[in-house]
């Protein structure tokens, strides 16, 4: 049996895999940023870029805050 590379312990169903290095971890040891769940080691490199993705969705809308939107 394989196990979770964060926790340590045994993996067992359901797991959810790294959307970037494709690890299988436990649930509660995924962190989730934009819907997608990555394992402690990915986490800050996809936070990062979650703040790009960001600041260029504002870019294309003219700069204006998403609540003004609404």
């Amino acid at each position: 049996m394989v196990d979770c590379p964060i926790c340590g312990k045994p993996l067992e169903p359901p797991t959810i895999e790294c959307s970037s290095c494709g690890a299988e971890l436990h649930h509660a040891c995924a962190k989730r940023t934009m819907g997608k769940s990555y394992c402690k080691n990915c986490y800050k490199q996809a936070k990062k870029q979650t703040r790009f993705e960001r600041m260029a969705q504002r870019e294309t809308l003219g700069r204006e805050k998403p609540s003004n939107m609404w």
